[in-house]
């Protein structure tokens, strides 16, 4: 059997098959959509400027029992309750004090990629809890003056309870402070 081959014929592709591999090519190049940015990460330092406490519980296992003040630990988003508790010697009186602070902690989402761009990522953020005898100083001192204490907003304020919130395009720190009875 003899099989016939065109003429008309040159190469593997005709030029209309080409024609269709490209534009198939462009077309799905083109419509490639990037990669999304990974989310900021949150990290937690806890720290005191007049007495150090005598106990505290961080009320996450992302900081150890045993941490060191002043440095960040990484957490993760959500709520958490803090207690911490100690003795100040004021005057020659002993102040048995504890506080509770509640805080929420939220972070800045990775941007979603788009088509032919992959998306940003969500900036870290670094927050610092103070565990002092009265507890925010910074707001027994400055309140009266202003509606912010070291870039947080005071939220409201009681004897009992303070509560402040810092937040920049879509993260941030809520923390109300609340004194309580020693454990």
């Amino acid at each position: 059997m003899k099989t016939i081959i065109s003429k008309h014929r040159k190469g593997f592709f005709s030029i209309g098959s080409l024609i269709i591999i490209v534009v198939v090519f462009l077309f799905s190049s083109c419509t490639m959509v990037g990669d999304d940015g990974d989310d900021g990460r949150a990290y937690l330092a806890l720290s005191y400027s007049i007495d150090e406490p005598d106990y505290v519980d961080v009320g996450t296992s992302s900081v150890p029992e045993i941490f060191f003040w002043d440095e960040c630990y990484r957490v993760h988003p959500g709520v958490y309750t803090l207690y911490y508790d100690g003795v100040r010697f004021a005057h020659g009186d002993i102040i048995d004090y504890a506080w509770e602070i509640d805080y929420e902690i939220y972070i800045l989402r990775g941007e979603n990629g788009g088509i032919g761009y992959n998306g940003d990522d969500g900036d870290d953020m670094y927050f610092t809890l103070e565990c002092n005898p009265f507890g925010p100083t910074v707001y027994e001192e400055s309140y009266s003056k202003s509606s912010t204490v070291n870039g947080m907003n005071i939220i409201s304020v009681s004897d009992d309870e303070i509560v402040m919130q810092k937040e920049k395009d879509g993260f941030g720190i809520r923390i109300t402070y609340r004194k309580v009875e020693k454990r």
